[in-house]
């Protein structure tokens, strides 16, 4: 079983027979938006077939392969450039989930207030930091560059399968909607340094778009991310 920062559960179910499928609770909002966003990825990225939801359960079909914290460091940098390159390229013409600057910050300032926000979590660079401290400095910050595009919005190694070195799955899309890139590249370059170092962190820079490489912006959106 994973649960996530969200609170969400994650457990693989086996029958008998071999037959396995996943099943996801969290709260009916969260399982109601990742429910649509999966449905909305279909035929677009690799994600899990909706099988079934109710309330605060969705079941899913079981996606082969092992999430890229278990695999080698050269293969989990190559898959998930390779991956966010694929979700990066969804069309936004008609995507319905927005996950812009302004909103995300909004909803961290709900968090913050409402005394949700878990500061034992924090990067070794903000603890002892207060939440009201980084919302202040994030509120602070001047607009974006204006480039947007569809995004994970929790780009980080588990949440993406691999097998015989192929991208096989992105899951957990709860948070993925349309805002900056680097919002994703951010946060991938956190987790790969965070299972594989700094050299897996270098492997991935390899593969960072001009667009994401302002190491300003990469700090902002790991930031924003201390609110969730």
């Amino acid at each position: 079983m994973l649960i996530g920062k969200s609170g969400a559960s994650v457990v693989r179910v086996q029958r008998e027979d071999g037959l396995e499928w996943i099943e996801k609770t969290g709260s009916s909002a969260e399982i109601d938006l990742e429910t649509a966003v999966l449905e909305w990825c279909a035929g677009g990225l690799p994600v899990p077939k909706v099988l079934g939801k109710d309330g605060g359960l969705l079941v899913m079909a079981a996606l082969p392969g092992v999430n890229l914290t278990e695999t080698s460091m050269e293969r989990a940098a190559q898959i998930i450039a390779e991956a966010l390159h694929l979700v990066h390229g969804m069309p936004i013409e008609r995507c319905p989930f927005m996950a812009s600057w302004a909103l995300r910050l909004s909803q961290g300032e709900l968090r913050v207030r409402a005394g949700l926000v878990d500061e034992s979590d924090f990067d070794e660079a903000n603890l002892g930091r207060s939440p009201t401290d980084i919302l202040a400095e994030l509120q602070s910050l001047p607009a974006l560059p204006d480039l947007m595009c569809f995004t994970h919005g929790d780009a980080c190694l588990p949440n993406f399968l691999t097998q015989d070195g192929q991208l096989t799955g992105i899951v957990d899309l709860a948070r993925a909607g349309v805002t900056h890139p680097t919002q994703d590249w951010a946060l991938a370059l956190r987790s790969i340094r965070d299972n594989f170092g700094p050299d897996g962190e270098r492997l991935l820079r390899k593969h960072l778009p001009d667009h994401s490489a302002d190491e300003e912006l990469l700090r902002r959106f790991l930031l924003l991310d201390e609110l969730f």
